[in-house]
């Protein structure tokens, strides 16, 4: 049970299921080859090294010379706390840049009239429809689990614009000192927490939105759904 455990952790820090297994093989053979270390992994030779190449850029790897032969090495465990520090620098830089942006957004948008209640199920399949008509497929979450839609609603957003644009990138970021969410694609997706919105808990709150026609969306019905989100862009 400990092996899984350890992939696991690894995925965590960023890592592939492929970059995974080269690491601990190389971790369990010491210097080698590329051929051996393939065989532990159990992948083609062109395919490890290519991930060891990616693995020397995160330090992951150094290549060496032995008797003459080209050898990879694993570098000591330790050199993921290097990782972790620079995930934690790169987080913190992240945290303040989305607070500036936050401020600015709840500044502009707080008593603005274009900003639109929405409410019941037809607010938030509006609200995921344009998620999913996303023209970029690099998604930014933050604080994930903030976040009002359901697992299954946001498998189905994610394999729709993969199908569109060949792609989905998705980066969760957990920031304590925001206690909203956060969507970012083409457009940004603010959900505010319980305590910024007042206490209300039965709300969907979008901005109006242009059609082709130049006339006004809306989205809402009269049913009631536990969400409060404003739509910019």
């Amino acid at each position: 049970m400990i092996a899984p455990i350890i992939e696991l952790e690894l995925r965590k820090l960023g890592l592939t299921e492929k970059e995974v297994k080269v690491y601990l093989a190389g971790l369990e053979l010491g210097p080698s080859s590329v051929q051996n270390i393939a065989k532990i992994a159990e992948l083609a030779r062109p395919t490890a090294y290519e991930i060891i190449k990616k693995l020397e850029k995160k330090r992951l790897f150094v290549e060496a010379k032995q008797k003459g032969k080209k050898v990879f090495i694993a570098q000591s465990p330790e050199t993921i706390l290097g990782i972790l520090r620079t995930q934690k620098r790169e987080i913190e830089e992240k945290e303040r840049e989305f607070i500036r942006i936050i401020a600015a957004l709840e500044a502009r948008y707080s008593k603005e009239e274009g900003i639109r209640v929405f409410k019941g199920k037809e607010g938030l399949k509006g609200l995921e429809e344009i998620i999913s008509f996303s023209s970029v497929p690099e998604i930014v979450i933050i604080n994930p689990k903030n976040i009002p839609l359901s697992f299954k609603s946001l498998k189905k957003i994610y394999q729709e614009i993969k199908k569109r644009l060949g792609r989905i990138e998705v980066k969760e970021l957990n920031i304590t000192k925001f206690k909203g969410a956060l969507i970012a694609f083409d457009k940004i997706v603010y959900f505010p927490s319980r305590a910024e919105r007042g206490g209300r808990r039965n709300e969907v709150s979008l901005p109006s939105r242009a059609t082709a026609k130049g006339k006004e969306e809306d989205l809402s019905s009269s049913t009631s759904a536990k969400l409060e989100a404003f739509l910019i862009g």
